[in-house]
């Protein structure tokens, strides 16, 4: 069932077995696999079906270090959660991105792909996506489509299979169904109540805007409002930050890692024959219709171990961006909008990219023109997107600010730096994919950033893909949730999605936080 909780009456008590707050990827995964197991499972969603503009506020919040987004544009309200304007894209971690690496001080996952793959198998369902292959060989012969040839197995092709299901809208009919999974809309989750013997946690707060207020008792807890809110409720549920459940070691926020969207340049092909088909969107006959394929590249693990670097995938954007004016600001905001329009972007704002896209009236009408007149898989550059993999550092993290929300609580502040081996893996990837690219006879590539570390600094797009602040480690003193994501020194809470991630490679992370919800269903399952 799915309920309102601004119609609940102040000051009652509502009780189940397992309360999950969010309402996103993570919690709607875990709820479903829970069904029909004979336990009363609670889902607190913060927001609606849809956007609301002041909910959305309650994901303010600041910013410091690196240039970051507005933190209410980087994830969304409502029941579904960010999956309501993402663009779908899906991999499983790669078998190194498991691995304790020697030039990755923050160390690996306490299991390896093996433990995942059942899961991964059947978040492909849950998501929609066609069969859990991601051999791109296979693909290729299936398909007839064939990646560029590059030499020397430095860049083997690589595969994403790409469903933009938004689970507000699919699963909502089945929640409204479920006799035993009750979703509480408008439910802002305020903080998290320690028992006496300080190893449970007996209860949650929870408060609709507008005043309704209510207690949520379970006999089991689990967080799953992403990577930045998963901190934030553990660091208001204590006296103090450091006393929060969880961070008797200083863990709680910390590890904040992103995954960087790099745009470094432009393929030129030598002539007109190379097919770029293969590294756009389309079909095989095993996919269903809301889905579709796409190639790119990937770092060879030979590569990363023997040059210390970090996993970087490289694909390409459409050829009528390969115009300056798709770098200006009138245009990026006019790319903003239209990312709206679609359901693809967080909604408001719209004034303010309007007035940016109408000082730049030139640039837009190219941008435009080119939009509609380049077609085909035949042209002569190439923008390049890569997508990286930022290290797991402890110095970024996400802690309590002195703003303050609706319900007078601090708001987050997100401090993110790129490291140094951050960007010495991009620049060295870069390099290599030129060095590949020119052997094999495929033509060239132009740079667009010039310039020592700075440069390349500043060239970074953050994903929005929050990772890593209650990081996943056997050891207490390294992490937040052991191995099966219950935090340390508590016997009832558990935490799931993009936050426990020890490292994150460069895969987007939903097909992960699927596939981690459903291992995490199947071990409550059997709880009393």
């Amino acid at each position: 069932m799915i309920a309102d909780a601004r119609r609940f009456e102040t000051g009652t008590t509502h009780e189940f077995d397992i309360c999950i707050v969010g309402g996103g990827a993570a919690g709607i995964s875990l709820a479903l696999g829970l069904e029909g197991r004979g336990k009363r499972v609670a889902v607190l969603e913060s927001g609606g079906f849809g956007y609301d503009g002041p909910t959305q506020e309650l994901y303010e919040g600041e910013v410091s270090g690196d240039p970051y987004p507005p933190l209410r544009d980087t994830r969304m309200a409502g029941l579904g959660g960010s999956t309501a304007v993402w663009a779908g894209w899906c991999r499983p971690l790669d078998p190194l991105d498991f691995a304790a690496r020697t030039w990755v001080p923050a160390g690996g996952w306490p299991f390896g792909l093996d433990e995942l793959l059942p899961h991964y198998q059947e978040a492909h369902g849950v998501l929609g996506l066609g069969p859990y292959d991601y051999d791109a060989e296979r693909w290729a012969l299936r398909s007839g489509l064939a990646p560029l040839p590059l030499p020397g197995g430095e860049f083997p092709a690589a595969l994403f299979q790409v469903s933009p299901v938004h689970f507000g809208t699919t699963y909502r009919e089945t929640l409204e169904r479920s006799r035993t999974i009750h979703v509480l809309l408008h439910a802002i989750a305020l903080r998290l109540h320690v028992g006496a013997s300080g190893d449970v946690i007996e209860s949650a707060s929870a408060a609709a805007l507008g005043g309704t207020r209510v207690e949520v008792r379970a006999k089991t807890f689990v967080l799953a409002a992403g990577g930045i809110e998963n901190p934030r409720l553990l660091l208001l549920s204590g006296d103090s930050p450091e006393r929060s459940p969880g961070n008797a070691r200083g863990r709680v926020g910390r590890c904040f890692t992103e995954h960087a969207f790099l745009y470094p340049g432009h393929f030129v092909p030598e002539g007109r024959g190379v097919e770029m088909d293969f590294y756009f969107p389309w079909r095989g006959a095993e996919m269903p219709p809301s889905s579709f394929v796409r190639g790119g590249f990937a770092l060879s693990p030979e590569v990363q171990q023997r040059e210390a670097l970090l996993n970087i995938a490289v694909t390409f954007r459409p050829a009528y961006e390969a115009h300056p004016v798709f770098a200006s600001g009138g245009v990026q905001a006019m790319l903003e909008l239209w990312e709206k329009a679609r359901g693809r972007g967080i909604p408001g704002g719209t004034v303010t990219h309007a007035k940016r896209v109408l000082r730049s009236p030139g640039a837009a009408a190219v941008a435009l023109w080119r939009r509609l007149t380049i077609h085909g898989r035949r042209a002569g550059r190439w923008p390049l997107k890569l997508l990286a993999e930022c290290e797991s550092r402890p110095e970024n993290r996400v802690v309590l600010s002195s703003r303050r929300d609706a319900f007078d609580r601090p708001l987050p502040r997100v401090e993110w730096r790129l490291g140094d081996l951050d960007v010495r893996s991009m620049r060295q990837a870069c390099a290599r994919f030129e060095s590949s690219v020119r052997t094999a006879g495929l033509g060239r590539i132009e740079w667009g950033i010039r310039g020592e570390t700075d440069a390349w600094r500043a060239a970074v797009v953050p994903a929005k893909h929050h990772m890593g602040t209650t990081r996943m480690h056997v050891d207490p003193a390294q992490g937040v949730v052991d191995q099966d994501c219950r935090v340390h020194g508590l016997h009832n809470l558990y935490l799931t999605g993009s936050s426990v991630f020890p490292t994150v490679g460069y895969a987007n992370p939903t097909l992960t936080v699927v596939a981690l919800a459903r291992r995490l269903a199947v071990r409550l399952r059997d709880l009393s």
